[in-house]
């Protein structure tokens, strides 16, 4: 299957480094130079996925975001933001929004690629396993009995520790923000300075053995990645 991807971004030269890549590797490509533009593509072609500049010179990139999100009929398409060095929060704020990856600029051709193809495989419907169990490595995470086993030995989880873990192995190579964690299992309003799902992590690291973070990622100042 030959994925159209459709490039949101104002800056001409941007948009033919860009197109230059996806053409080499085998996809096809849409541009839009306006937010207005893309929403109108949206709705008239069939896209796999989206490379979303956050800085547009009509609408915010963050609330072209927000408006795929919300609209039915395209609002599952997989969305890379692409932002500069210091747009720290504003990437935050794009996966909080759905975003399923990012891009900083400048990035390597491979970079780009890579980051693609990763979100085309996960973009079927996540946390919809026909499976009972998630097995990952020696690592076997049984859903309906709600264990988690390892080398045959069963680990025994907290409530929070086993919603957490199961989020995270549900949804692999997505980055999981804290704000979406603590969504997740309740009880607390994320703040920057809030540790809550630090600690679970690091409790959750040590149980399965993941002191190097081979199967847990820390994505730094936002979350967190099971691997795929």
């Amino acid at each position: 299957m030959k994925h159209t991807i459709l490039i949101i971004e104002d800056d001409s030269i941007t948009v033919k480094i860009m197109s230059s890549i996806l053409e080499k590797h085998g996809f096809s490509f849409l541009t839009a130079t306006k937010g207005s533009d893309a929403l109108s593509l949206l709705s008239d072609e069939k896209i796999s996925a989206i490379i979303l500049d956050l800085n547009l010179p009509d609408v915010g990139g963050l609330e072209i975001l927000k408006r795929i999100r919300s609209n039915p009929h395209y609002g599952s398409t997989a969305v890379i933001i692409v932002t500069n060095n210091d747009d720290k929060l504003d990437t935050i704020l794009g996966l909080e929004m759905g975003a399923d990856d990012y891009l900083t600029k400048p990035f390597h051709p491979r970079e780009l690629i890579a980051r693609l193809n990763s979100i085309l495989r996960r973009s079927a419907p996540l946390t919809n396993h026909s499976n009972a169990s998630i097995i990952f490595n020696e690592l076997e995470i049984n859903l309906e009995k709600r264990s988690v086993i390892k080398n045959k030995e069963t680990i025994d989880f907290t409530f929070k520790e086993f919603e957490i873990l199961k989020l995270l192995a549900s949804n692999p190579g997505k980055i999981i923000t804290r704000e979406m964690i603590l969504n997740k299992i309740g009880g607390e309003e994320y703040t920057p300075e809030t540790r809550t799902v630090d600690m679970h992590i690091a409790s959750i690291r040590k149980k399965i053995g993941d002191t190097e973070k081979h199967i847990i990622d820390t994505v730094s100042g936002v979350g967190y990645r099971f691997r795929e």
